[in-house]
Protein backbone atom coordinates (compact mmCIF):
# COMPACT_ATOMS: atom_id res chain seq x y z
CA UNK A 1 0.00 0.00 0.00
CA UNK A 2 3.10 2.41 1.03
CA UNK A 3 4.42 1.27 -2.01
CA UNK A 4 1.29 2.49 -4.39
CA UNK A 5 1.37 5.73 -2.61
CA UNK A 6 4.68 6.65 -3.31
CA UNK A 7 4.13 6.00 -6.96
CA UNK A 8 1.37 7.92 -7.51
CA UNK A 9 2.91 10.95 -5.32
CA UNK A 10 5.96 10.95 -8.15
CA UNK A 11 3.67 10.40 -10.41
CA UNK A 12 2.06 13.55 -9.38
CA UNK A 13 5.01 15.34 -9.18
CA UNK A 14 6.58 14.67 -12.76
CA UNK A 15 3.17 16.02 -13.90
CA UNK A 16 3.66 18.86 -11.77
CA UNK A 17 6.71 19.55 -13.72
CA UNK A 18 5.62 18.85 -17.25
CA UNK A 19 2.92 21.57 -16.33
CA UNK A 20 5.10 23.73 -14.99
CA UNK A 21 7.48 23.82 -18.38
CA UNK A 22 4.41 23.94 -20.25
CA UNK A 23 2.78 27.11 -18.52
CA UNK A 24 6.50 28.95 -19.27
CA UNK A 25 5.83 28.40 -22.60
CA UNK A 26 2.59 29.74 -22.92
CA UNK A 27 3.50 33.18 -20.72
CA UNK A 28 6.28 32.95 -23.64
CA UNK A 29 9.01 32.56 -20.92
CA UNK A 30 10.34 30.03 -22.88
CA UNK A 31 10.84 29.39 -26.62
CA UNK A 32 12.30 27.32 -29.50
CA UNK A 33 15.76 27.10 -28.11
CA UNK A 34 15.40 28.50 -24.66
CA UNK A 35 17.80 26.50 -21.85
CA UNK A 36 15.05 25.20 -19.29
CA UNK A 37 15.68 25.70 -15.60
CA UNK A 38 18.30 22.98 -13.66
CA UNK A 39 16.83 19.79 -12.31
CA UNK A 40 17.82 21.11 -9.19
CA UNK A 41 15.93 24.90 -9.51
CA UNK A 42 12.68 22.69 -10.98
CA UNK A 43 12.75 20.70 -7.62
CA UNK A 44 13.24 23.74 -5.38
CA UNK A 45 11.04 26.00 -7.08
CA UNK A 46 8.24 22.82 -7.08
CA UNK A 47 8.88 21.78 -3.74
CA UNK A 48 9.35 18.67 -4.99
CA UNK A 49 11.97 15.38 -5.30
CA UNK A 50 15.15 15.81 -7.93
CA UNK A 51 14.10 12.27 -9.57
CA UNK A 52 10.55 13.97 -10.25
CA UNK A 53 11.97 16.41 -12.06
CA UNK A 54 14.83 14.10 -14.08
CA UNK A 55 11.59 11.92 -14.59
CA UNK A 56 9.64 14.07 -16.37
CA UNK A 57 12.57 15.82 -18.52
CA UNK A 58 13.56 12.70 -19.53
CA UNK A 59 9.61 11.89 -20.74
CA UNK A 60 9.70 15.16 -22.40
CA UNK A 61 12.94 14.50 -24.16
CA UNK A 62 11.70 11.51 -25.14
CA UNK A 63 8.91 12.58 -26.98
CA UNK A 64 11.28 15.24 -28.52
CA UNK A 65 9.62 18.19 -26.78
CA UNK A 66 13.45 18.83 -25.24
CA UNK A 67 17.22 18.24 -26.31
CA UNK A 68 19.94 17.66 -24.44
CA UNK A 69 23.37 19.62 -24.98
CA UNK A 70 26.14 17.86 -22.73
CA UNK A 71 27.67 20.02 -20.31
CA UNK A 72 25.04 22.67 -21.50
CA UNK A 73 21.58 21.03 -20.08
CA UNK A 74 18.26 21.11 -21.86
CA UNK A 75 16.65 22.87 -24.44
CA UNK A 76 13.02 23.55 -26.05
CA UNK A 77 13.24 21.33 -29.45
CA UNK A 78 14.18 23.39 -32.01
CA UNK A 79 12.54 20.35 -34.41
CA UNK A 80 9.66 19.34 -32.31
CA UNK A 81 8.22 17.69 -35.91
CA UNK A 82 10.51 15.16 -35.18
CA UNK A 83 8.99 14.07 -32.60
CA UNK A 84 5.64 13.03 -34.77
CA UNK A 85 7.83 11.73 -37.36
CA UNK A 86 9.06 9.00 -35.14
CA UNK A 87 5.42 8.33 -33.67
CA UNK A 88 4.18 8.10 -37.12
CA UNK A 89 7.17 4.93 -37.92
CA UNK A 90 6.36 3.18 -34.34
CA UNK A 91 2.59 3.26 -35.50
CA UNK A 92 3.28 1.75 -39.14
CA UNK A 93 5.68 -0.26 -37.36
CA UNK A 94 2.94 -1.70 -34.80
CA UNK A 95 0.59 -2.16 -37.84
CA UNK A 96 -1.75 0.86 -36.24
CA UNK A 97 -1.79 2.55 -39.22
CA UNK A 98 -0.65 1.44 -42.72
CA UNK A 99 1.69 3.09 -45.66
CA UNK A 100 -2.07 3.10 -47.66
CA UNK A 101 -3.16 5.57 -45.16
CA UNK A 102 -0.43 7.76 -45.01
CA UNK A 103 -0.70 8.34 -48.95
CA UNK A 104 -4.01 9.07 -48.62
CA UNK A 105 -3.57 12.06 -45.83
CA UNK A 106 -0.54 13.08 -47.96
CA UNK A 107 -2.59 13.55 -50.94
CA UNK A 108 -5.52 15.18 -49.13
CA UNK A 109 -3.04 17.36 -46.44
CA UNK A 110 -1.66 18.74 -49.99
CA UNK A 111 -4.82 19.42 -51.70
CA UNK A 112 -5.34 21.33 -48.32
CA UNK A 113 -1.88 23.52 -48.62
CA UNK A 114 -2.62 24.54 -52.05
CA UNK A 115 -6.12 25.44 -51.19
CA UNK A 116 -4.83 27.32 -48.61
CA UNK A 117 -1.75 28.80 -50.79
CA UNK A 118 -4.39 29.88 -53.55
CA UNK A 119 -6.77 31.47 -51.09
CA UNK A 120 -3.66 33.67 -49.51
CA UNK A 121 -2.21 33.96 -52.61
CA UNK A 122 1.50 33.87 -54.00
CA UNK A 123 4.18 36.57 -54.10
CA UNK A 124 6.42 37.33 -56.86
CA UNK A 125 9.01 35.57 -54.63
CA UNK A 126 7.05 32.41 -54.10
CA UNK A 127 6.50 32.30 -57.75
CA UNK A 128 9.37 32.43 -59.08
CA UNK A 129 10.79 29.93 -56.30
CA UNK A 130 8.10 26.95 -57.57
CA UNK A 131 8.63 28.12 -61.05
CA UNK A 132 12.55 27.76 -60.57
CA UNK A 133 12.27 24.32 -58.85
CA UNK A 134 9.70 23.14 -61.67
CA UNK A 135 12.06 24.03 -64.24
CA UNK A 136 15.37 22.53 -62.71
CA UNK A 137 13.00 19.22 -61.91
CA UNK A 138 13.56 18.96 -65.63
CA UNK A 139 16.87 19.82 -66.18
CA UNK A 140 18.22 16.56 -63.26
CA UNK A 141 18.35 13.30 -62.34
CA UNK A 142 18.79 10.73 -59.53
CA UNK A 143 19.15 12.51 -56.57
CA UNK A 144 19.34 16.15 -57.39
CA UNK A 145 15.85 15.13 -58.87
CA UNK A 146 15.21 13.60 -55.67
CA UNK A 147 16.24 16.75 -53.72
CA UNK A 148 14.57 19.19 -55.83
CA UNK A 149 10.95 16.93 -55.68
CA UNK A 150 11.46 17.42 -51.87
CA UNK A 151 12.58 20.97 -52.17
CA UNK A 152 9.05 21.89 -54.78
CA UNK A 153 6.52 20.23 -52.25
CA UNK A 154 8.30 22.01 -48.73
CA UNK A 155 8.14 25.58 -50.55
CA UNK A 156 4.25 24.72 -51.08
CA UNK A 157 4.10 24.11 -47.27
CA UNK A 158 5.69 27.35 -46.24
CA UNK A 159 3.97 29.00 -48.40
CA UNK A 160 0.82 28.64 -46.30
CA UNK A 161 2.62 30.22 -43.33
CA UNK A 162 0.73 28.29 -41.02
CA UNK A 163 3.47 26.87 -38.62
CA UNK A 164 1.08 23.78 -37.65
CA UNK A 165 0.38 22.54 -40.97
CA UNK A 166 4.08 23.22 -41.65
CA UNK A 167 5.10 20.98 -38.49
CA UNK A 168 2.81 17.87 -39.09
CA UNK A 169 3.52 18.23 -42.80
CA UNK A 170 7.32 18.43 -42.52
CA UNK A 171 6.68 15.07 -40.44
CA UNK A 172 4.89 12.82 -42.74
CA UNK A 173 6.84 14.14 -45.68
CA UNK A 174 10.08 13.15 -44.31
CA UNK A 175 8.03 9.53 -43.39
CA UNK A 176 7.23 9.75 -46.90
CA UNK A 177 10.13 10.59 -48.29
CA UNK A 178 11.89 7.50 -48.38
CA UNK A 179 8.87 5.87 -50.43
CA UNK A 180 8.42 8.78 -53.03
CA UNK A 181 12.65 8.72 -53.42
CA UNK A 182 12.39 5.11 -53.99
CA UNK A 183 9.82 6.06 -56.87
CA UNK A 184 11.79 8.37 -58.56
CA UNK A 185 15.28 6.88 -58.50
CA UNK A 186 13.27 3.52 -59.90
CA UNK A 187 11.07 4.70 -62.49
CA UNK A 188 11.13 4.84 -66.08
CA UNK A 189 11.31 7.63 -68.25
CA UNK A 190 8.11 7.61 -68.97
CA UNK A 191 6.57 7.51 -65.46
CA UNK A 192 9.27 10.62 -64.96
CA UNK A 193 7.90 12.58 -67.52
CA UNK A 194 4.16 12.13 -65.96
CA UNK A 195 5.54 13.11 -62.66
CA UNK A 196 7.22 16.15 -64.39
CA UNK A 197 4.31 17.08 -65.87
CA UNK A 198 2.14 16.37 -62.58
CA UNK A 199 4.24 19.27 -61.53
CA UNK A 200 4.27 21.51 -64.06
CA UNK A 201 0.15 20.99 -63.33
CA UNK A 202 0.23 21.78 -59.87
CA UNK A 203 2.18 24.91 -60.67
CA UNK A 204 0.55 26.38 -63.11
CA UNK A 205 -3.05 25.60 -61.48
CA UNK A 206 -1.74 27.71 -58.20
CA UNK A 207 -0.81 30.66 -60.81
CA UNK A 208 -4.20 30.42 -62.25
CA UNK A 209 -6.12 29.54 -58.87
CA UNK A 210 -8.33 26.90 -60.73
CA UNK A 211 -8.18 24.34 -57.53
CA UNK A 212 -10.04 22.04 -60.08
CA UNK A 213 -7.37 20.96 -62.47
CA UNK A 214 -5.18 21.17 -59.42
CA UNK A 215 -6.97 18.21 -57.10
CA UNK A 216 -6.84 16.45 -60.64
CA UNK A 217 -3.16 17.22 -60.76
CA UNK A 218 -2.39 16.56 -57.25
CA UNK A 219 -4.38 13.13 -57.79
CA UNK A 220 -2.31 12.04 -60.97
CA UNK A 221 0.67 12.52 -59.16
CA UNK A 222 -0.17 10.35 -56.15
CA UNK A 223 -1.89 7.71 -58.35
CA UNK A 224 1.60 6.82 -60.17
CA UNK A 225 3.09 7.31 -56.54
CA UNK A 226 1.48 4.95 -55.15
CA UNK A 227 0.68 2.26 -57.87
CA UNK A 228 4.47 2.32 -58.26
CA UNK A 229 4.25 1.35 -54.65
CA UNK A 230 2.22 -1.34 -54.62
Amino acid sequence: MKGNMNQKKNSQEYEKTIEYIYELMKSGKLTIGSRLPTERVLAETLGIGRNSTREALSIMHGMGLIERRQGSGNYISENVGQSIKQTILMMIALKTITKREVCEFRRMMEKSVCSAVIHSGLTKEQQERLKSLVDRMNTVTGDTLVDTDKAFHEELIADTGNNLWITLMEAVVEVYREWIDYVIKHADGIIKKKLLKTHEMIYDSLIKKDMKTLNEAIDDHYDIIEKLLG
